[in-house]
């Protein structure tokens, strides 16, 4: 077991145990979903409390947020099929790419990611809290008028009073830090940068998320990494486990420009 969070499986049996990985951590997803299914009274009661404590703070900025799509219909369909497509399918591609290329890093980045699931769901459950688009208070549904919305929001799997934190945002920086960890090339790193931070917009825009939301991704997302790190760690709890290479944050190897390993970045 300690081995498996050090460095995945090989071959068929590798794939399918990081598949029955993610068959739990979607029932857990789907576990959640269900407890809060009554509860979206409680949910909206909270995102006002939450937009009085922005407004407090003068962090009430979506609406500006969304105004600024209003009069410009590509950039809201934009946004829509950003919400969408520069999620899942980014996970999908960096979790399938490093298991095959760096199986180490693989499993420093699915720990993250479960680390961080672990934080999130707990939070959906005992805080529920509507997204802007669910309260009664002028914000505007802008992927529902899309073509993606059926995507976006999977009828008996989305959960739609999981408004904090977002994992659209945290996973994202989960998955920046460890590619940028790997890359030396300026258009990866440029990438790292500015998908996060391109998302951090989008789920404003489109309705999806909360100003106050965004700090507490990037609280979700160190965590994840910080635990993943720590089971790295020559230092961590597993002696029997200590020949294996630990993961080093520091991008101070001489490769510039391509991947550890020798693969092109």
């Amino acid at each position: 077991m300690t081995s498996l969070l050090l460095r995945r499986a090989p071959g068929l049996r590798g794939a399918a145990v990081e598949l029955a990985v993610v068959g739990v951590a979607l029932a857990a997803n789907l576990v959640a979903r269900w407890l809060t299914l009554d509860d979206l009274g409680v949910a909206v009661s909270h995102a006002h409390s939450l937009l009085v404590l922005q407004q407090r703070l003068g962090l009430d900025w979506e609406h500006a947020a969304q105004a600024g799509i209003e009069g410009v219909p590509w950039l809201g369909t934009f946004a829509s099929w950003f919400y969408v497509w520069g999620y899942l399918p980014v996970l999908a591609v960096a979790l399938v790419g490093l298991f095959v290329r760096h199986p180490g890093d693989y499993a420093f980045l699915r720990n993250a990611l479960l680390v961080g699931g672990i934080v999130g769901l707990p939070v959906y459950v005992l805080w529920p809290l509507a997204p802007p688009r669910l309260t009664d208070l002028g914000y505007t549904d802008t992927v529902g008028a899309t073509l993606v919305d059926g995507l976006a929001r999977p009828v008996g799997v989305a959960n739609e009073i999981g408004a904090m934190p977002s994992f659209h945002v945290g996973y994202l920086v989960v998955v920046s830090a460890v590619v940028w960890r790997l890359s030396r090339s300026p258009l990866v790193r440029a990438w790292c940068v500015l998908h996060p931070l391109v998302m951090c917009w989008v789920v404003l825009a489109t309705g999806n998320h909360w100003v106050l939301d965004l700090p507490a991704d990037a609280a979700l997302a160190v965590t994840g990494l910080a635990v993943a790190r720590w089971v790295r760690s020559p230092v961590a709890a597993f002696p029997a486990s200590r020949d294996v290479r630990p993961y080093d944050p520091l991008p101070h190897r001489p490769s510039v420009g391509r991947w550890r390993g020798g693969h092109d970045g």
